[in-house]
């Protein structure tokens, strides 16, 4: 077979600069339409330049407002005015959420001279004094900025910020945090909100106008003229703005667009390039999934729903298959197995659409129950997408009454447990 990357491995005449400008990670030397937040960011800085000490800042606003952006922009023409002579800290709390995990990484964060501490085994007060030591044996100013900082209270509570802020008042530090909560403050412990002496910048949504300077900016001098339409970004732009003002949306979706554009080997990126890249980027993964089983799978599927729908604390093999024999009849196709029916089964858990589940029945022995994972009313409405269900109409759902008289006394015992109990 061909090495599949050889029909792509060519030069386009239409690029003329770094394609990575169109990436919405990438921190651009300019923010149309954030001017005044960034030199409100720059204004509470600037007591670091001049010696002094910074105010904690808070930024607000929705995701894709360029929080993020314009901080780290921010911070590197600060640490660039100090000639370097500043510890910069970003952490993303969706990540370090813990206040044991935080400490630890700016321990080692710290450019003091001395050897990483492990990530686990000492104890927190240790680490606290060790980061405090090192904080002041590095005699550089320090800025923390705590991307999703509202994630760390949600996980580790108001303790985490206190530890946090007591470690600025023995050093040389200051927090920047990065929140889309406009509520954060409020939800703070009264000891942490008198501690945090902060000053507030929000963020406002971009308008489709806005993402479209911003757009036009973006590939400025990296695609040649007319290569990418005014009416291809007037439409990201506009999808941008449906999602609150969202310019990473914008700016992805053009980057998906222009990226198949140049691939197909096509003239110019058009609105139905955005159109393709907006299903992409909005790509229902339960949809597709379903979208590509088997004809089998997605009856065997339709009927645990089904069955599901009649009791759903009692959805079994047996009333399955019975219920996936009526189907196909309904639909004309000839049933498998018993045995091949269980396979398929154990396919559908293997992908996270069904979960099972071996209880013991006592005296009536074991039973296998089944469950279907997510909405059922949206995953029948996938399957009955399919032209092969075009002609159902509703199977008569049997219902194993033996089962059902013996199980009598077990059922109420479950029906408000744990499913995924033993």
């Amino acid at each position: 077979m061909d090495n599949p990357f050889i029909k792509y491995n060519k030069s386009n005449d239409y690029v003329m600069g770094d394609l990575k400008k169109l990436s919405s990670s990438y921190i651009p030397d300019n923010f149309p339409h954030r001017e005044k937040q960034i030199d409100g960011i720059a204004r509470v800085m600037s007591s670091i330049v001049n010696g002094g000490i910074s105010s904690n800042l808070l930024l607000y606003g929705k995701s894709g407002s360029g929080k993020t952006s314009s901080v780290l922009y921010v911070t590197s023409m600060l640490k660039e005015t100090l000639n370097g002579n500043i510890n910069i800290i970003y952490i993303n709390c969706e990540i370090y959420d813990s206040q044991y995990s935080i400490l630890v990484y700016l321990t080692n964060a710290i450019n003091s001279g001395d050897p990483p501490i492990p990530i686990l085994g000492l104890p927190q007060d240790k680490i606290y004094f060790e980061l405090v030591k090192r904080l002041n044996k590095s005699a550089r100013y320090t800025v923390i900025i705590l991307d999703e900082i509202d994630k760390l209270i949600q996980k580790s509570g108001s303790d985490a910020l206190y530890v946090l802020l007591k470690i600025m008042t023995e050093s040389n530090t200051s927090m920047i945090g990065i929140t889309n909560d406009a509520s954060f403050v409020t939800a703070l412990d009264a000891r942490v909100q008198s501690r945090l002496n902060q000053e507030s910048i929000i963020f406002p949504p971009y308008n489709a106008m806005e993402l479209r300077d911003i757009l036009n900016f973006r590939v400025s001098g990296i695609l040649r003229d007319g290569f990418i339409t005014e009416a291809s970004i007037n439409l990201c732009a506009a999808l941008g703005a449906q999602e609150h003002g969202d310019a990473r949306k914008s700016i992805d979706l053009l980057r998906i667009a222009t990226d198949s554009a140049l691939k197909d080997g096509k003239e110019h990126v058009s609105i139905e390039d955005v159109y393709l890249a907006r299903d992409r980027f909005e790509m229902n993964v339960l949809k597709e999934s379903i979208k590509t089983l088997p004809i089998h799978s997605k009856m065997v599927l339709l009927s645990a729903c089904l069955t599901q729908e009649t009791d759903a604390d009692l959805s079994v093999t047996g009333e399955i298959y019975e219920n996936y024999r009526n189907i196909c009849s309904e639909l004309g196709f000839q049933p498998l197995t018993m045995r091949r029916i269980s396979d398929l089964l154990s396919d559908l858990e293997d992908t996270g659409l069904l979960t099972t589940n071996t209880r013991s029945l006592g005296r009536y022995g074991r039973m296998k129950f089944i469950r279907v994972m997510g909405s059922i009313q949206n995953i029948k409405g996938y399957i009955l997408e399919d032209s092969s269900f075009v002609n159902f109409q509703g199977s008569k759902i049997v219902r194993q009454s033996k089962l059902r008289t013996n199980f009598d006394a077990y059922v109420e015992t479950y029906k408000n447990g744990d499913f995924d109990s033993k």
